[in-house]
Formats: C-alpha cells, sequence, structure tokens
C-alpha cells in the first residue's frame, strides 16, 4: 500500500468520499454531518491522506488545524472501506495523523464521531483518547461522542 495525500480533484478521492457520505447518511440523520468537504481538502490548515492499492483507495483520514482559544487539531474523514476493515488500516492512519500533528506542534486532537460507530470509539480509546466536551462550531447532539487527546511535549 502507497501513503498518498488526498486532494479534492482526484477522482478516487471522490469515491472514497462519496463511500463515506453514504455510509454517515444511512447512520445518521443528514442535519448531523459535520463532514469535512472536498473543497476543504486543499485549504493550508488540511492534511489529509490515504492508503491506495491497485483497487483505489482503501483507508484515508485528515487533520485540520483549528484554533479556539489554543491551537488544536481535528481529526475528520477517518474512514476504511469495508473489504478492509480488521486489518489495522484506522489505526495507521491515526497513527500518521497524530505523528503529523507532532510535528507540526499542534498539542492537542480533538474529535466528534457517532454514537453508532462503537468500532472507532474503542480505536480512539486505545489510543488515548477521552471523552469530553463539545468542541468548536459543533452543537449539542445526543448522536455525538466528542473526544479529545493532548499530545505530550508540546
Amino acid at each position: 500500500m502507497q501513503l498518498i495525500q488526498l486532494k479534492s480533484e482526484d477522482p478516487q478521492v471522490r469515491l472514497v468520499f462519496a463511500d463515506i457520505d453514504r455510509l454517515m447518511n444511512r447512520l445518521y440523520p443528514i442535519a448531523s454531518d459535520q463532514s469535512l468537504s472536498l473543497e476543504e481538502l486543499n485549504q493550508p490548515n488540511v492534511y489529509a491522506v490515504g492508503l491506495q492499492n491497485d483497487e483505489g483507495i482503501v483507508a484515508c483520514g485528515a487533520i485540520v488545524k483549528q484554533f479556539d482559544k489554543r491551537l488544536y487539531g481535528e481529526i475528520k474523514r477517518l474512514y476504511v472501506k469495508p473489504s478492509y476493515r480488521g486489518k489495522g488500516l484506522s489505526k495507521r492512519i491515526m497513527q500518521i495523523l497524530l505523528h503529523y500533528a507532532g510535528e507540526a506542534q499542534i498539542p492537542l486532537i480533538r474529535l466528534e464521531t457517532g454514537i453508532n460507530q462503537t468500532e472507532a470509539i474503542s480505536l480512539y480509546e486505545s489510543l488515548g483518547f477521552e471523552r469530553c466536551e463539545r468542541f468548536g462550531f459543533y452543537r449539542d447532539n445526543p448522536l455525538s461522542v466528542f473526544m479529545s487527546l493532548s499530545i505530550s511535549g508540546s
């Protein structure tokens, strides 16, 4: 598998984002969607990566530099195609994103996920994330789980 940067003009990125949107729309009401858009991918505050093989992009994720009283990075669009789940790819993407955060001196990582994504919540907890209060522009939502991780040494 090859690590690639995600760019909005890549047809493979468009396909995987469509897969993510279909999944989220099955799990949650459309009004709950606060995903990173294709257009936002090319912004300078976004670091988005994917793992690609001859079948296309099979896993992806992004970190978005944000500021709310202090600098933080928000994890967005963590996804693994169903046929590749259970192979540690989401953990690999998260490790790449967390390494980037350390290199970029981002002291705090935050994320919002949904209550129906129990495997994702377990992954985040295994990486040291803890549940926290809502942040940024998120509203209170009983379907949301907010988590954060302080990066030591930053």
